[in-house]
Protein backbone atom coordinates (compact mmCIF):
# COMPACT_ATOMS: atom_id res chain seq x y z
CA UNK A 1 0.00 0.00 0.00
CA UNK A 2 2.85 2.54 0.96
CA UNK A 3 4.50 2.15 -2.41
CA UNK A 4 1.42 2.85 -4.30
CA UNK A 5 1.18 5.58 -6.98
CA UNK A 6 -1.18 7.74 -4.74
CA UNK A 7 1.39 7.17 -1.44
CA UNK A 8 4.02 8.42 -3.62
CA UNK A 9 2.70 11.29 -4.63
CA UNK A 10 1.59 12.09 -1.47
CA UNK A 11 4.92 11.91 -0.19
CA UNK A 12 6.34 13.68 -2.96
CA UNK A 13 4.23 16.96 -3.08
CA UNK A 14 4.73 16.91 0.53
CA UNK A 15 8.23 16.73 0.49
CA UNK A 16 8.23 19.88 -1.53
CA UNK A 17 5.78 22.11 0.60
CA UNK A 18 7.38 21.05 3.56
CA UNK A 19 10.90 22.52 2.13
CA UNK A 20 9.22 25.21 0.33
CA UNK A 21 7.77 26.36 3.82
CA UNK A 22 11.46 25.29 5.64
CA UNK A 23 12.97 28.09 2.73
CA UNK A 24 10.45 30.44 2.75
CA UNK A 25 10.23 30.46 7.06
CA UNK A 26 14.06 31.57 6.83
CA UNK A 27 13.73 33.65 4.47
CA UNK A 28 11.41 35.49 6.08
CA UNK A 29 12.81 35.44 9.42
CA UNK A 30 16.03 36.91 7.91
CA UNK A 31 14.39 39.14 6.00
CA UNK A 32 12.16 40.53 9.30
CA UNK A 33 15.60 40.40 11.66
CA UNK A 34 17.36 42.31 9.08
CA UNK A 35 14.38 44.88 9.19
CA UNK A 36 14.13 45.26 12.88
CA UNK A 37 17.91 45.71 13.06
CA UNK A 38 17.74 48.11 10.55
CA UNK A 39 14.65 49.99 12.57
CA UNK A 40 16.75 50.18 15.60
CA UNK A 41 19.09 51.86 13.57
CA UNK A 42 16.94 54.41 13.17
CA UNK A 43 15.61 54.60 16.16
CA UNK A 44 19.20 55.65 17.46
CA UNK A 45 19.82 58.14 14.73
CA UNK A 46 16.50 59.73 15.81
CA UNK A 47 17.62 59.68 19.22
CA UNK A 48 21.19 61.43 18.17
CA UNK A 49 19.41 63.88 16.61
CA UNK A 50 17.13 64.98 19.33
CA UNK A 51 20.72 65.23 21.77
CA UNK A 52 21.82 67.65 18.72
CA UNK A 53 18.92 69.86 18.71
CA UNK A 54 19.07 69.57 22.63
CA UNK A 55 22.93 70.75 22.48
CA UNK A 56 21.97 73.41 19.59
CA UNK A 57 19.76 74.89 23.14
CA UNK A 58 23.06 74.94 25.42
CA UNK A 59 24.47 78.15 26.32
CA UNK A 60 28.16 77.15 26.25
CA UNK A 61 31.07 79.61 27.22
CA UNK A 62 33.84 77.15 26.20
CA UNK A 63 33.41 74.13 23.53
CA UNK A 64 36.17 72.06 26.10
CA UNK A 65 33.63 72.13 28.93
CA UNK A 66 30.13 70.59 29.50
CA UNK A 67 28.25 72.28 32.43
CA UNK A 68 25.51 70.17 33.57
CA UNK A 69 24.37 72.48 36.30
CA UNK A 70 21.73 74.59 34.04
CA UNK A 71 18.65 73.59 33.05
CA UNK A 72 19.68 73.13 29.60
CA UNK A 73 22.68 71.12 30.68
CA UNK A 74 20.46 68.91 33.12
CA UNK A 75 18.59 68.43 30.04
CA UNK A 76 20.91 66.72 28.01
CA UNK A 77 22.49 64.84 31.19
CA UNK A 78 18.93 62.93 31.43
CA UNK A 79 18.90 62.42 27.82
CA UNK A 80 22.25 60.95 27.15
CA UNK A 81 21.51 58.91 30.73
CA UNK A 82 17.80 57.58 28.77
CA UNK A 83 20.19 57.11 25.67
CA UNK A 84 22.53 54.79 27.77
CA UNK A 85 19.79 52.96 29.64
CA UNK A 86 17.59 52.48 26.43
CA UNK A 87 20.16 51.19 23.82
CA UNK A 88 23.25 49.87 26.12
CA UNK A 89 25.07 52.73 24.30
CA UNK A 90 28.05 55.15 24.78
CA UNK A 91 27.94 58.53 23.86
CA UNK A 92 30.92 61.08 22.75
CA UNK A 93 30.17 64.96 22.58
CA UNK A 94 32.89 66.08 20.46
CA UNK A 95 33.79 70.18 19.73
CA UNK A 96 34.23 71.66 16.52
CA UNK A 97 38.38 71.14 17.78
CA UNK A 98 37.77 67.52 17.93
CA UNK A 99 37.53 67.76 21.51
CA UNK A 100 35.46 65.71 23.84
CA UNK A 101 33.41 67.50 26.01
CA UNK A 102 32.98 66.28 29.64
CA UNK A 103 29.77 63.99 30.11
CA UNK A 104 28.77 60.96 31.67
CA UNK A 105 30.72 59.14 29.49
CA UNK A 106 33.41 60.91 27.93
CA UNK A 107 35.64 59.19 25.02
CA UNK A 108 39.41 58.90 25.89
CA UNK A 109 41.87 60.83 23.99
CA UNK A 110 43.31 57.63 22.32
CA UNK A 111 40.30 57.27 21.11
CA UNK A 112 39.65 60.56 19.59
CA UNK A 113 43.10 60.75 18.07
CA UNK A 114 42.84 57.09 16.06
CA UNK A 115 43.01 57.84 12.08
CA UNK A 116 39.41 56.29 11.80
CA UNK A 117 37.68 57.94 14.91
CA UNK A 118 39.23 61.23 13.06
CA UNK A 119 38.15 60.50 9.96
CA UNK A 120 34.70 59.85 11.17
CA UNK A 121 34.45 62.93 13.09
CA UNK A 122 35.83 65.32 10.36
CA UNK A 123 33.02 63.81 8.12
CA UNK A 124 30.24 64.65 11.05
CA UNK A 125 32.11 68.24 11.56
CA UNK A 126 31.31 69.08 7.82
CA UNK A 127 27.86 68.30 8.47
CA UNK A 128 27.40 64.63 7.26
CA UNK A 129 25.46 62.06 8.94
CA UNK A 130 27.25 58.81 9.54
CA UNK A 131 27.13 55.38 10.34
CA UNK A 132 30.46 52.77 10.94
CA UNK A 133 31.17 50.17 12.55
CA UNK A 134 33.79 48.57 14.70
CA UNK A 135 35.43 51.94 15.85
CA UNK A 136 38.08 52.29 18.23
CA UNK A 137 36.87 52.49 21.49
CA UNK A 138 34.26 50.29 20.89
CA UNK A 139 33.29 48.06 24.18
CA UNK A 140 31.95 45.18 21.77
CA UNK A 141 32.94 43.36 18.25
CA UNK A 142 29.94 44.39 16.08
CA UNK A 143 29.61 47.83 17.78
CA UNK A 144 27.81 50.23 15.16
CA UNK A 145 28.19 54.35 15.51
CA UNK A 146 25.56 56.51 14.34
CA UNK A 147 26.93 60.32 14.05
CA UNK A 148 25.27 63.47 13.61
CA UNK A 149 26.50 67.06 14.07
CA UNK A 150 25.42 69.95 15.98
CA UNK A 151 24.38 73.65 15.07
CA UNK A 152 25.02 76.25 17.05
CA UNK A 153 21.48 78.17 15.63
CA UNK A 154 19.43 75.99 12.76
CA UNK A 155 20.70 76.56 9.82
CA UNK A 156 24.19 77.94 11.19
CA UNK A 157 27.64 77.00 11.73
CA UNK A 158 28.72 73.36 13.15
CA UNK A 159 29.40 73.15 16.50
CA UNK A 160 30.60 69.87 17.17
CA UNK A 161 29.60 65.81 16.72
CA UNK A 162 27.33 63.31 18.67
CA UNK A 163 28.49 60.30 18.52
CA UNK A 164 26.17 56.90 19.70
CA UNK A 165 28.03 53.49 19.68
CA UNK A 166 25.49 50.63 20.41
CA UNK A 167 27.15 46.99 21.44
CA UNK A 168 26.70 44.31 19.08
CA UNK A 169 24.81 42.53 21.82
CA UNK A 170 22.66 45.45 22.55
CA UNK A 171 22.10 45.21 18.25
CA UNK A 172 20.87 41.17 18.49
CA UNK A 173 16.94 41.53 18.16
CA UNK A 174 15.08 39.00 20.00
CA UNK A 175 13.78 37.10 17.24
CA UNK A 176 12.55 33.93 19.50
CA UNK A 177 8.47 35.65 18.77
CA UNK A 178 9.15 35.38 15.11
CA UNK A 179 10.28 31.89 15.30
CA UNK A 180 7.34 31.27 17.56
CA UNK A 181 4.73 32.81 14.84
CA UNK A 182 6.83 31.28 11.56
CA UNK A 183 6.68 27.95 13.49
CA UNK A 184 2.91 28.12 13.71
CA UNK A 185 2.09 29.87 10.39
CA UNK A 186 4.59 27.01 8.68
CA UNK A 187 2.59 24.30 10.89
CA UNK A 188 -0.99 26.19 9.77
CA UNK A 189 0.41 26.01 5.75
CA UNK A 190 1.25 22.45 6.33
CA UNK A 191 -1.91 21.42 7.52
CA UNK A 192 -3.92 23.27 4.83
CA UNK A 193 -1.03 21.78 2.31
CA UNK A 194 -1.67 18.38 3.61
CA UNK A 195 -5.27 18.36 2.95
CA UNK A 196 -4.90 19.66 -0.24
CA UNK A 197 -1.57 17.43 -1.43
CA UNK A 198 -4.37 14.47 -0.60
CA UNK A 199 -7.01 15.56 -2.77
CA UNK A 200 -4.74 16.19 -5.35
CA UNK A 201 -2.74 12.86 -5.21
CA UNK A 202 -5.82 10.75 -5.02
CA UNK A 203 -7.49 12.84 -7.77
CA UNK A 204 -4.27 12.12 -10.05
CA UNK A 205 -3.89 8.45 -8.77
CA UNK A 206 -7.70 7.15 -8.96
CA UNK A 207 -7.85 7.16 -12.67
CA UNK A 208 -4.21 4.80 -13.00
CA UNK A 209 -4.81 2.50 -10.44
CA UNK A 210 -8.76 2.32 -12.31
CA UNK A 211 -6.66 1.19 -15.58
CA UNK A 212 -4.28 -0.89 -13.42
CA UNK A 213 -7.26 -2.99 -11.78
CA UNK A 214 -8.92 -2.73 -15.96
CA UNK A 215 -5.21 -4.27 -17.06
CA UNK A 216 -5.00 -6.98 -14.20
CA UNK A 217 -9.00 -7.62 -15.28
CA UNK A 218 -8.26 -8.23 -18.53
CA UNK A 219 -5.29 -10.29 -18.01
CA UNK A 220 -7.73 -12.36 -16.04
CA UNK A 221 -9.35 -12.65 -19.59
CA UNK A 222 -12.12 -9.78 -18.31
CA UNK A 223 -12.53 -7.87 -21.31
CA UNK A 224 -16.22 -6.11 -19.48
CA UNK A 225 -13.82 -3.15 -17.44
CA UNK A 226 -13.48 0.60 -18.08
CA UNK A 227 -12.20 3.11 -17.33
CA UNK A 228 -14.74 5.46 -15.89
CA UNK A 229 -15.33 9.03 -14.70
CA UNK A 230 -12.01 10.56 -16.09
CA UNK A 231 -12.87 14.43 -17.69
CA UNK A 232 -10.50 17.18 -19.48
CA UNK A 233 -7.81 17.03 -22.54
CA UNK A 234 -4.82 16.03 -19.98
CA UNK A 235 -1.92 13.08 -20.39
CA UNK A 236 -4.60 11.04 -17.94
CA UNK A 237 -7.77 11.62 -19.60
CA UNK A 238 -5.98 11.04 -22.99
CA UNK A 239 -4.75 7.83 -21.45
CA UNK A 240 -8.37 6.66 -20.02
CA UNK A 241 -9.66 7.33 -23.52
CA UNK A 242 -6.98 5.55 -25.02
CA UNK A 243 -7.53 2.45 -22.88
CA UNK A 244 -11.08 2.29 -23.24
CA UNK A 245 -10.95 2.52 -26.97
CA UNK A 246 -8.64 -0.37 -26.64
CA UNK A 247 -10.80 -2.17 -24.51
CA UNK A 248 -13.70 -1.98 -27.46
CA UNK A 249 -11.27 -3.04 -29.89
CA UNK A 250 -10.22 -5.97 -27.65
CA UNK A 251 -13.15 -6.76 -26.65
CA UNK A 252 -14.76 -6.94 -29.79
CA UNK A 253 -12.12 -8.45 -31.81
CA UNK A 254 -12.73 -11.33 -28.51
CA UNK A 255 -15.90 -11.38 -29.54
CA UNK A 256 -14.93 -12.14 -32.87
CA UNK A 257 -12.65 -14.88 -32.19
CA UNK A 258 -15.33 -16.78 -30.11
CA UNK A 259 -17.80 -16.23 -32.79
CA UNK A 260 -15.05 -17.37 -35.27
CA UNK A 261 -14.00 -20.66 -33.39
CA UNK A 262 -18.08 -21.55 -33.96
CA UNK A 263 -18.47 -20.61 -36.99
CA UNK A 264 -14.76 -22.67 -37.81
CA UNK A 265 -15.92 -25.82 -35.17
CA UNK A 266 -19.36 -25.54 -37.34
CA UNK A 267 -17.75 -25.56 -41.07
CA UNK A 268 -15.27 -28.03 -40.32
CA UNK A 269 -17.83 -30.57 -38.37
CA UNK A 270 -20.46 -30.72 -41.29
CA UNK A 271 -18.42 -31.87 -44.16
CA UNK A 272 -16.42 -34.12 -41.51
CA UNK A 273 -19.38 -35.63 -40.66
CA UNK A 274 -20.46 -36.00 -44.14
CA UNK A 275 -17.82 -37.53 -45.16
CA UNK A 276 -17.37 -40.35 -42.59
CA UNK A 277 -20.85 -41.35 -42.78
CA UNK A 278 -20.58 -41.91 -46.57
CA UNK A 279 -17.06 -44.18 -46.34
CA UNK A 280 -18.45 -45.55 -43.61
CA UNK A 281 -21.76 -46.47 -45.97
CA UNK A 282 -19.68 -47.52 -48.76
CA UNK A 283 -17.33 -49.94 -46.47
CA UNK A 284 -19.80 -51.43 -44.42
CA UNK A 285 -21.90 -51.78 -47.32
CA UNK A 286 -24.97 -49.60 -46.27
CA UNK A 287 -24.30 -47.68 -49.75
CA UNK A 288 -24.90 -49.95 -52.77
CA UNK A 289 -22.49 -49.95 -55.54
CA UNK A 290 -24.91 -48.32 -58.26
CA UNK A 291 -24.91 -45.26 -55.22
CA UNK A 292 -21.22 -44.80 -54.80
CA UNK A 293 -20.50 -42.51 -57.72
CA UNK A 294 -23.04 -40.15 -56.35
CA UNK A 295 -21.66 -40.14 -52.86
CA UNK A 296 -18.52 -40.12 -53.52
CA UNK A 297 -19.07 -36.76 -55.75
CA UNK A 298 -20.53 -35.06 -52.31
CA UNK A 299 -17.17 -36.42 -50.73
CA UNK A 300 -15.50 -34.83 -52.82
CA UNK A 301 -17.52 -32.00 -53.17
CA UNK A 302 -17.13 -31.91 -48.86
CA UNK A 303 -13.50 -31.98 -49.28
CA UNK A 304 -13.03 -29.06 -51.79
CA UNK A 305 -15.31 -27.07 -49.40
CA UNK A 306 -12.75 -27.78 -46.38
CA UNK A 307 -9.83 -26.91 -49.00
CA UNK A 308 -11.36 -23.92 -49.98
CA UNK A 309 -11.61 -23.27 -45.87
CA UNK A 310 -8.09 -24.11 -44.67
CA UNK A 311 -6.78 -22.40 -47.91
CA UNK A 312 -8.18 -19.30 -46.86
CA UNK A 313 -7.21 -19.45 -43.15
CA UNK A 314 -3.68 -20.47 -44.32
CA UNK A 315 -4.17 -16.72 -47.16
CA UNK A 316 -4.98 -14.91 -43.46
CA UNK A 317 -2.43 -16.01 -41.82
CA UNK A 318 0.20 -15.19 -44.37
CA UNK A 319 -1.01 -11.73 -44.83
CA UNK A 320 -0.81 -10.43 -41.22
CA UNK A 321 2.27 -12.23 -40.92
CA UNK A 322 3.67 -10.20 -44.12
CA UNK A 323 4.70 -13.28 -45.86
CA UNK A 324 3.00 -12.36 -49.35
CA UNK A 325 5.35 -10.40 -51.41
CA UNK A 326 3.45 -8.73 -54.36
CA UNK A 327 4.27 -9.49 -57.87
CA UNK A 328 2.97 -6.21 -59.40
CA UNK A 329 2.66 -6.64 -63.51
CA UNK A 330 0.45 -4.47 -65.38
CA UNK A 331 -3.13 -6.36 -66.73
CA UNK A 332 -7.03 -4.99 -67.94
CA UNK A 333 -8.86 -5.20 -64.89
CA UNK A 334 -11.87 -5.06 -67.40
CA UNK A 335 -10.39 -8.47 -68.64
CA UNK A 336 -9.85 -10.13 -65.24
CA UNK A 337 -13.87 -9.24 -64.47
CA UNK A 338 -15.15 -11.16 -67.27
CA UNK A 339 -12.98 -13.98 -66.77
CA UNK A 340 -13.45 -14.38 -63.02
CA UNK A 341 -17.35 -14.02 -64.20
CA UNK A 342 -17.39 -16.65 -66.37
CA UNK A 343 -16.28 -18.84 -63.76
CA UNK A 344 -19.84 -18.05 -62.19
CA UNK A 345 -21.88 -18.34 -65.08
CA UNK A 346 -23.90 -21.73 -63.64
CA UNK A 347 -24.67 -20.21 -60.48
CA UNK A 348 -25.43 -16.83 -62.42
CA UNK A 349 -28.02 -18.87 -64.29
CA UNK A 350 -29.23 -21.09 -61.84
CA UNK A 351 -30.46 -17.97 -59.75
CA UNK A 352 -31.96 -16.08 -62.86
CA UNK A 353 -29.57 -13.30 -61.87
CA UNK A 354 -29.52 -10.87 -64.54
CA UNK A 355 -25.68 -9.30 -65.04
CA UNK A 356 -25.13 -5.91 -65.76
CA UNK A 357 -21.77 -4.91 -66.75
CA UNK A 358 -20.31 -1.43 -67.51
CA UNK A 359 -16.67 -0.62 -68.63
CA UNK A 360 -16.08 3.18 -68.85
CA UNK A 361 -12.79 3.33 -70.13
CA UNK A 362 -11.62 0.12 -72.68
CA UNK A 363 -9.23 -1.55 -71.60
CA UNK A 364 -8.64 0.09 -68.18
CA UNK A 365 -5.16 -1.07 -67.56
CA UNK A 366 -3.85 -1.32 -63.83
CA UNK A 367 -0.39 -2.36 -61.57
CA UNK A 368 -1.10 -4.63 -59.21
CA UNK A 369 -0.30 -7.90 -58.30
CA UNK A 370 -3.04 -9.89 -60.80
CA UNK A 371 -3.38 -13.26 -59.07
CA UNK A 372 -4.13 -11.41 -55.73
CA UNK A 373 -6.62 -9.20 -57.53
CA UNK A 374 -8.36 -11.52 -59.05
CA UNK A 375 -8.53 -13.02 -55.63
CA UNK A 376 -10.42 -10.07 -54.61
CA UNK A 377 -12.74 -9.89 -57.51
CA UNK A 378 -13.81 -13.71 -56.80
CA UNK A 379 -14.43 -13.04 -53.27
CA UNK A 380 -16.21 -9.90 -53.78
CA UNK A 381 -18.45 -11.38 -56.91
CA UNK A 382 -18.46 -14.66 -54.91
CA UNK A 383 -20.61 -12.70 -52.51
CA UNK A 384 -22.45 -11.30 -54.74
CA UNK A 385 -24.12 -14.10 -56.42
CA UNK A 386 -24.60 -15.68 -52.57
CA UNK A 387 -26.51 -13.07 -51.62
CA UNK A 388 -28.36 -11.59 -54.40
CA UNK A 389 -31.80 -12.57 -54.90
CA UNK A 390 -34.05 -14.46 -57.13
CA UNK A 391 -34.06 -13.43 -60.31
CA UNK A 392 -32.13 -10.20 -59.12
CA UNK A 393 -29.28 -8.15 -60.48
CA UNK A 394 -25.19 -7.86 -60.34
CA UNK A 395 -24.03 -4.88 -61.50
CA UNK A 396 -19.87 -4.60 -62.47
CA UNK A 397 -18.58 -1.24 -63.46
CA UNK A 398 -15.34 0.43 -64.12
CA UNK A 399 -14.38 3.85 -63.92
CA UNK A 400 -10.90 6.10 -63.94
CA UNK A 401 -10.68 9.28 -61.72
CA UNK A 402 -7.07 10.79 -62.10
CA UNK A 403 -4.62 8.05 -61.26
CA UNK A 404 -7.40 5.56 -59.44
CA UNK A 405 -9.52 2.92 -61.20
CA UNK A 406 -12.69 2.46 -59.49
CA UNK A 407 -14.28 -1.12 -59.60
CA UNK A 408 -17.96 -1.16 -58.37
CA UNK A 409 -19.75 -4.87 -57.26
CA UNK A 410 -23.37 -4.09 -55.84
CA UNK A 411 -25.79 -6.38 -55.88
CA UNK A 412 -29.53 -6.46 -54.97
CA UNK A 413 -31.39 -8.66 -52.14
CA UNK A 414 -31.06 -8.28 -48.32
CA UNK A 415 -28.56 -5.65 -47.61
CA UNK A 416 -26.43 -5.77 -44.52
CA UNK A 417 -27.30 -4.45 -41.17
CA UNK A 418 -26.65 -1.37 -40.11
CA UNK A 419 -24.73 -2.62 -36.87
CA UNK A 420 -22.45 -4.72 -38.73
CA UNK A 421 -21.29 -2.40 -41.73
CA UNK A 422 -18.49 -1.02 -39.56
CA UNK A 423 -17.11 -4.58 -38.58
CA UNK A 424 -17.45 -5.80 -42.46
CA UNK A 425 -14.21 -6.14 -43.31
CA UNK A 426 -12.60 -7.39 -39.81
CA UNK A 427 -11.07 -11.07 -39.32
CA UNK A 428 -13.76 -13.65 -37.96
CA UNK A 429 -16.41 -11.55 -38.31
CA UNK A 430 -19.50 -12.71 -39.80
CA UNK A 431 -22.49 -11.47 -40.65
CA UNK A 432 -24.58 -14.59 -40.79
CA UNK A 433 -25.22 -15.81 -37.10
CA UNK A 434 -26.90 -18.51 -37.91
CA UNK A 435 -23.83 -20.10 -38.85
CA UNK A 436 -25.28 -21.46 -42.15
CA UNK A 437 -23.58 -24.47 -43.68
CA UNK A 438 -21.86 -22.96 -46.80
CA UNK A 439 -22.64 -19.77 -45.50
CA UNK A 440 -18.96 -18.75 -45.40
CA UNK A 441 -16.73 -18.19 -42.31
CA UNK A 442 -16.25 -14.44 -42.50
CA UNK A 443 -12.31 -14.59 -43.92
CA UNK A 444 -13.04 -13.43 -47.20
CA UNK A 445 -13.72 -9.83 -46.93
CA UNK A 446 -11.08 -9.65 -44.58
CA UNK A 447 -8.25 -11.19 -47.00
CA UNK A 448 -10.02 -8.67 -49.68
CA UNK A 449 -9.08 -5.80 -47.24
CA UNK A 450 -5.42 -7.02 -46.75
CA UNK A 451 -4.75 -7.06 -49.89
CA UNK A 452 -5.92 -4.10 -50.74
CA UNK A 453 -4.24 -2.40 -48.39
CA UNK A 454 -0.92 -4.52 -49.06
CA UNK A 455 -1.27 -2.56 -51.94
CA UNK A 456 -1.78 0.66 -50.46
CA UNK A 457 -5.28 0.87 -52.00
CA UNK A 458 -8.85 0.50 -50.24
CA UNK A 459 -12.17 -0.91 -50.13
CA UNK A 460 -15.59 0.82 -49.09
CA UNK A 461 -19.30 -0.60 -48.37
CA UNK A 462 -22.45 0.44 -48.49
CA UNK A 463 -25.74 -1.17 -48.33
CA UNK A 464 -29.62 0.33 -48.35
CA UNK A 465 -32.39 0.40 -50.18
CA UNK A 466 -32.24 -3.60 -50.91
CA UNK A 467 -28.61 -2.98 -52.73
CA UNK A 468 -24.99 -3.65 -51.30
CA UNK A 469 -22.40 -2.31 -52.87
CA UNK A 470 -18.70 -2.76 -52.52
CA UNK A 471 -16.28 -0.31 -54.00
CA UNK A 472 -12.38 -0.64 -54.61
CA UNK A 473 -9.43 1.10 -55.91
CA UNK A 474 -6.46 0.14 -57.84
CA UNK A 475 -3.75 2.47 -59.15
CA UNK A 476 -3.86 3.06 -62.84
CA UNK A 477 -0.55 1.77 -65.31
CA UNK A 478 1.08 4.72 -66.50
CA UNK A 479 0.60 4.17 -69.87
CA UNK A 480 -2.84 2.30 -71.94
CA UNK A 481 -0.48 -0.16 -73.49
CA UNK A 482 -2.08 -3.38 -74.48
CA UNK A 483 -0.46 -6.36 -72.99
CA UNK A 484 -2.41 -10.05 -73.90
CA UNK A 485 -4.68 -10.59 -70.95
CA UNK A 486 -2.22 -12.18 -68.26
CA UNK A 487 0.65 -11.36 -69.51
CA UNK A 488 3.79 -9.36 -67.91
CA UNK A 489 6.41 -7.01 -69.36
CA UNK A 490 9.68 -8.23 -70.20
CA UNK A 491 12.82 -6.67 -71.11
CA UNK A 492 15.74 -7.66 -72.80
CA UNK A 493 19.56 -6.75 -71.59
CA UNK A 494 19.29 -3.04 -72.94
CA UNK A 495 16.15 -2.80 -70.67
CA UNK A 496 13.64 -2.57 -73.49
CA UNK A 497 9.90 -3.92 -73.16
CA UNK A 498 9.42 -6.88 -75.13
CA UNK A 499 6.45 -8.88 -75.09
Amino acid sequence: MKNSLFWRLFTAFMAVVLATILVMTATMTALLRAERRDALEKEMLVQARDLAQLMSMLDLSSFWRFDSATASGAAVTRKIEDIQNAYQAEVWLVNASGVGLTTGSEASKDDLNDPRVVEQIKRVLSGEEIRAQNLPGSSTAGTVTIGVPWYGVPGGRVLGAILLSVGGEALKVDYSDLIRYSVLAGLAALALSGVLVFIIARAQSRPIRQITDAVQAFAGGDFSRRVEGVKGDGDVARLADSFNAMAEDVSRLDQSRRSFVANVSHELRSPMTCIQGYVQGMLDGTIQDGEREKYLNTVLSETKRLTKLIGELLDLSRFEAGKTPLNKTRFDIDELILSVLFKFEQRIEDKGIDVEISFKEQPCFVEADMDRITQVVTNLIDNAVKFAAEKGRLIVWTHVVDNLCYVTVKNDGATIPADDLPFIFERFYKVDKAHTSGGGTGLGLAIVKRILEQHGQTISVTSAGGLTTFVFTLERAKDNKALPFGGETQTDETGKEVQ
